[in-house]
């Protein structure tokens, strides 16, 4: 089981049912649709948004995500991965993720070379095997994967590329414990907390570009108003927790400790659980500890030359998933039934009047 995630738009609608005639057709939107699903809608133009991001931010970035995730939704028609999960893009999104961070951390600074097309080429394979490892072993609690599979190809490749000079890695960008501790100078100005803001963003897309994060903000909108708030919402508290904490300026600037709060907030707010005023504290509370769960993965994760990826919202997210029967008064919503907020907020209001006729 994974999560639908399936936005109901015209468009969309339109573009989906063309593609549900056409083999090529079919392909591309389901490459899109992985993008989209780094936000959780299947929204092809959300998709391309968040490609065009990348690449603003970094072309090698965009290029090693995209070879990452065309192997990886290849790798899945070919192993007839059900249609119900491959054209949402589900087994695609972690894919283009691990390609960004594969780029960012491997080989940082390099032009697109043999070993960073042989590194995305196994980032997208170990996806797809990851992605049906975790979906198979989280459907027993219907919670979906999310970014587990991509976060864990990082942890293995990136520790392992230091051992292999033939495929000519540099350094790992992975700060090291010591470097962590060393907080820069902490006079923070308006322009300042607007580029840790913006940067929140784009560390999404594995970018520390306010341009890259426009374009984040940007797809995020195409499918959901609500989204688009709750990711501003997520922003500016994870931004101002994090300079409350004293926590290093540079790291902050570059959106470190805002992206995972963003996320978490898009997946709980109105997917996870339905809109609410509870809700709205439960998730706000979650994504400020999401801060505190970045600090505490950088501090294990250091020694290994690992990056934390996006381990912060995921197990954050699914831990709240997994506690539904304790928390009365959220109202959970299966992931199957997942798709942009005003459209479960629709259907659940549809369902609340059937049950009141009968």
């Amino acid at each position: 089981m994974a999560a639908l995630a399936t936005c109901k738009f015209p468009f969309v609608d339109r573009w989906k049912a063309a593609a549900d005639g056409n083999v090529i057709l079919g392909f591309i939107d389901s490459v899109l649709s992985g993008y989209g699903q780094i936000a959780f809608n299947d929204n092809p133009l959300s998709g391309l948004l968040f490609m065009i991001g990348c690449f603003v931010g970094s072309v090698q970035n965009g290029v090693s995500s995209v070879i990452c995730a065309l192997t990886a939704t290849a790798t899945a028609y070919l192993l007839r991965v059900p249609a119900a999960s491959l054209r949402p893009g589900l087994y695609t999104f972690n894919a283009a993720l691990a390609g960004m961070g594969i780029a960012l951390f491997i080989f940082p600074g390099q032009a697109v070379t043999g070993g960073l097309v042989l590194f995305s080429v196994i980032g997208g394979v170990l996806c797809v095997f990851l992605t049906a490892a975790f979906s198979g072993l989280l459907s027993k609690w219907e919670v979906p994967p999310l970014a587990l599979p991509y976060s864990t190809v990082l942890f293995i490749l990136v520790p392992a590329s230091l051992l292999l000079p033939i495929i000519e890695p540099t350094t790992s960008v992975v700060p090291h414990l010591g470097e962590m501790a060393v907080a820069a100078s902490q006079d923070w100005t308006f322009t300042g907390f607007l580029t840790a803001f913006m940067n929140n963003f784009s560390e999404v897309l594995w970018q520390s570009a306010p341009l890259s994060g426009a374009f984040f903000l940007a797809g995020v909108l195409v499918a959901s108003r609500v989204d688009f708030v709750m990711a501003i919402v997520g922003s500016a508290l994870a931004s101002g927790f994090a300079i409350a904490l004293g926590l290093p300026q540079e790291s902050n600037l570059i959106g470190i400790y805002g992206y995972n709060a963003v996320l978490l907030l898009l997946v709980l707010f109105g997917r996870g659980y339905a809109m609410s005023v509870r809700n709205f504290l439960f998730s706000v509370a979650l994504a400020l500890i999401s801060v505190l769960f970045t600090v505490w993965l950088s501090a294990l994760f250091a020694p290994l030359g690992a990056p934390v990826a996006a381990f912060p919202y995921a197990l954050l997210s699914i831990f709240a998933l997994l506690s539904r029967n304790g928390l009365a008064g959220l109202r959970w919503i299966n992931p199957l039934k997942w798709g942009v907020p005003e459209t479960i907020a629709k259907e659940l209001k549809r369902e609340d009047a059937q049950k009141r006729q009968v």
